[in-house]
């Protein structure tokens, strides 16, 4: 079983890491999964794609499974968040070509994301950060992509769209030595609420992950 790493954050939030081995017909060996999720397989026709697909859901079944709560598939709503059929725990999960990241919690929604730590965040920066974020990050890659994975970490949380990166998903200065610091969703074109949330950075191999919660 590839699992690189499982683990527990913020008391109940469990986060799992798998390493992507395995061949197409390996990957459904065991998989559970619904006749929507089937249909929506079939649609895929990249090779690569449709093994992080079934990678994803393995891992989730993994996680859920090791819980203690029984795993009948996965859905999404219209914005594409996904939830466990069942609805016994809040979800999230996120994929690249070589790994899988899935986070478990038993009541409240969460967000994940992974990124490789590489050059184009410096070229796309300005699009995603605001003035004081963009004076902290600089030219630090792994800054960077400790900003880009937390903001989209935070918009997978609140699975909505239309959420602008730069002006209403903002993130604190953070210590480089610490793995946890926070951020606050501020949605300026609508009546919501500012919203604060906490966040935890991870890292696997060149690969840097943020949690939100």
């Amino acid at each position: 079983m590839p699992i690189v790493r499982q683990w527990t954050v913020f008391e109940e939030c469990s986060l799992l890491i798998w390493e992507i081995s395995e061949s197409l017909e390996e990957l459904q060996v065991g998989l559970i999964t619904t006749l929507d999720e089937c249909s929506e397989y079939e649609t895929i026709s990249h090779p690569q794609k449709r093994i992080e697909w079934l990678a994803g859901r393995r891992a989730m079944q993994t996680i859920v499974e090791a819980s203690g709560r029984t795993y009948t598939g996965m859905r999404k709503d219209q914005y594409g968040k996904p939830f466990l059929n069942n609805g016994v725990a809040e979800i999230s999960l996120t994929h690249t070509a070589r790994f899988v990241v899935v986070a478990l919690h038993p009541r409240l929604s969460i967000g994940v994301d992974l990124e490789r730590i590489a050059p184009k965040l410096a070229r796309v920066a300005p699009k995603f950060l605001s003035l004081p974020e963009m004076a902290h990050a600089s030219d630090d890659l792994k800054r960077l992509c400790t900003y880009w994975c937390a903001k989209e970490a935070l918009y997978k949380l609140h699975g909505t769209r239309n959420l602008s990166f730069k002006e209403e998903i903002l993130i604190s200065s953070f210590d480089d030595g610490s793995n946890f610091f926070g951020g606050e969703v501020y949605p300026v074109h609508t009546l919501l609420p500012c919203q604060q949330h906490r966040l935890y950075r991870f890292q696997v191999d060149d690969f840097l992950g943020v949690l939100a919660f």
